[in-house]
């Protein structure tokens, strides 16, 4: 192996530079088009940091950073084979600003960004003779294979600089800065999920590296400055070393200093930008719903950008299920995710007739209403990839709804797995566990172990009921259809019982029957021969009228069904009629009062027919409400 890469290697360095750039950039613009998720990454990444950017900008700037990663690959491989005049040929440095840091006799921390030229940074003794015989360290990851490992060390320590394990090496770090050494760390990686501290690095919050800062807060006589290898054409550049001038010295200013000088030069231009490894991935490793970690710098962070709250960079999209019921089921989870992680943009998508019911409500930051199926339908769900969701979380449990998210390129897609329900596109299922009978735990609480145990969410659920405007009357409302399952459906005639019952007993209330235009066909034989203090609703209100219509009555009386779980969202009592249907598993949820009727000797997971609940014990529940 260690023969194959020197072999390589000289080749590589043999070839004539025109050619060499000319490979790079074949292969780099071949990595760009065949490695659709790398290419996905990089546009996700770019799309974050600049949206003031065009699209094509965008496109320009991935696509030549990929051809510079190919570069910086090929640069590995020859460099150890360039001799100090062709180097010297090649590259330059201003070495006033490192001199006078040397001279001043104090400990250097280098903080290395992962520009395309990096490597040309182990050559800087080359340029400066201040910087010759001094402890220069530069940490780096150990190869686990012995032959790479010794090429590695033999090539990148020929000039001086010598190789810090990042497991083993702090030690001898600390070492170099105690005798006024020289010490670089690559500080722009992801720490990933245990390491580093949660801070913002492009709008998004993400776990750096406090290594640099570390380093830098236990010297506080030492120098903490930038380098990095500007690069002026193929293989050639300038190294620069730019001083840091952190708030405090600490490790959180001393990291946010690093964070925030590579963000301006990212947006210094188009061409530097373009010299960043974006195909690497700094926002990894915060997948879930949860903001805790063992560190934090996020106080000092939003201090440094003069930000009083998080900014919401990261994009979680989020499927609405198609029933109105389940989607105010859904609703303590999506508070939930919102207060657990106040980073995110929080966008939903669900049928369009949903969107003036969700708008008032305040847990998203957008609404994206579905069209019909149809025509255009799957051109409307491809047509959202130029948005870059980062995260797609499915309440439906459909194989239309996965593809959906695919097609939106979101590269999480979250769900759960039911038996027999394999769900192939998901990135990441939660399976039903075999001992959760689902007959017996509610709907919206399987939900909620499904976010715990496969997303991570921490933040307790919020089922206390949305407040609207209304003006409360003394009214009862009847929902007397369902939009599906006519066996859910109490008859006309006990509707009509207990209308009678109501008026009798009440004869100042107004009684309104709500539903859907399928249900006026219900209500109108409900209504017939009534007077006037019974009103038929159904049908003739949009959802914002609905919502207020029934916020205005005293009590609901409901066969399960969307309607039912509406009014108990806002707060208004509810007397649920219940037969074949489970209220365990899709009763309400809000914390309002409610009363389920069941037939008698019906299972409380139901199972019975509803016309075993008779008007009478439905007057005498909504009554309680009326008096």
């Amino acid at each position: 192996m260690s023969v194959l890469i020197r072999l390589l290697g000289f080749f590589t360095a043999a070839l004539p530079e025109r050619v060499a750039a000319l490979l790079a950039r074949l292969l780099g613009n071949a990595v760009f088009l065949l490695m659709r998720s790398r290419r996905a990454l990089m546009l996700r990444n770019l799309h974050h940091c600049f949206p003031e950017k065009t699209e094509a900008e965008r496109r320009a700037i991935a696509r030549e950073s990929a051809c510079r990663m190919v570069e910086m690959g090929m640069f590995v491989l020859a460099s150890p084979h360039f001799s100090e005049a062709r180097i010297r040929r090649n590259f330059s440095m201003d070495t006033s600003v490192v001199d006078a840091i040397v001279a001043e006799n104090v400990p250097v921390v280098a903080g290395v960004p992962h520009f395309s030229l990096m490597e040309a940074l182990t050559m800087i003794p080359v340029f400066s003779e201040s910087v010759r015989g001094r402890d220069c360290g530069v940490f780096y990851r150990p190869f686990d294979a012995p032959a790479i490992e010794r090429w590695v060390k033999a090539t990148r320590e020929r000039f001086g600089f010598r190789l810090l394990s990042r497991k083993k090496g702090l030690t001898q770090a600390i070492s170099f800065l105690d005798r006024n050494g020289i010490v670089c760390v690559l500080f722009d990686q992801s720490a990933g999920k245990r390491r580093g501290a949660l801070s913002l690095f492009g709008n998004r919050v993400v776990t750096s590296s406090t290594l640099a800062g570390t380093l830098a807060a236990g010297k506080p006589n030492s120098e903490l400055v930038a380098v990095y290898c500007r690069r002026e054409g193929f293989w050639r550049g300038r190294v620069v070393v730019e001083r840091l001038k952190p708030a405090r010295r600490t490790i959180a200013d001393c990291t946010v200093a690093l964070d925030r000088w590579l963000e301006a030069k990212l947006a210094e231009s188009d061409d530097l930008c373009a010299d960043w490894l974006w195909m690497h991935d700094r926002w990894k490793g915060l997948e879930g719903f949860n903001l805790e970690h063992r560190k934090s710098i996020l106080p000092e962070t939003l201090a440094a950008r003069g930000l009083a709250e998080l900014p919401r960079g990261k994009r979680l999209w989020i499927r609405l299920p198609n029933w109105l019921g389940d989607v105010v089921m859904a609703f303590p989870l999506i508070r939930a995710i919102r207060a657990a992680r106040p980073d995110t943009e929080i966008t939903l998508l669900a049928r369009k007739h949903f969107l003036p019911m969700l708008e008032p409500l305040g847990v998203a930051d957008r609404l994206v209403a579905l069209p019909p199926k149809g025509k255009g339908y799957w051109k409307f769900c491809r047509s959202l990839r130029a948005e870059y969701p980062d995260q797609y979380l499915l309440f439906t449990n459909s194989l239309r709804g996965d593809l959906e998210a695919l097609l939106m390129g979101a590269p999480r897609r979250f769900g759960m797995v039911r038996p027999g329900h394999p769900r192939p596109l998901l990135t990441k299922k939660w399976r039903v566990p075999a001992d959760l009978d689902l007959t017996k735990v509610h709907q919206t609480r399987v939900w909620e172990r499904w976010l715990r145990e496969s997303c991570g969410l921490l933040a307790p659920l919020d089922a206390s009921p949305i407040a609207i405007a209304a003006e409360k009357k003394k009214r009862l409302g009847l929902i007397c259809g369902t939009e599906n399952s006519p066996e859910k459906r109490w008859s006309v005639g006990r509707w009509r019982e207990l209308i009678a019952l109501v008026r009798e007993a009440f004869p100042d209330v107004e009684i309104c029957l709500f539903g859907t235009a399928k249900d006026g066909a219900i209500t109108a034989r409900v209504a017939e021969g009534q007077d006037e203090k019974v009103v038929d609703r159904a049908g003739k209100t949009d959802l914002p009228t609905y919502m207020r219509e029934l916020a205005s009555c005293r009590v609901i009386c409901g066969n399960d069904t969307g309607g039912m779980h509406l009014a108990n969202m806002l707060g208004v009592p509810v007397v649920g009629v219940f037969g074949p249907t489970n209220p365990v598993r899709t009763g309400p949820i809000f914390d309002a009062p409610v009363k389920i009727l069941q037939p008698e000797g019906c299972p409380p997971t139901g199972g019975a027919d509803i016309e075993g609940v008779p008007a009478a014990r439905a007057f005498d529940a909504v009554a309680e409400f009326l008096r």
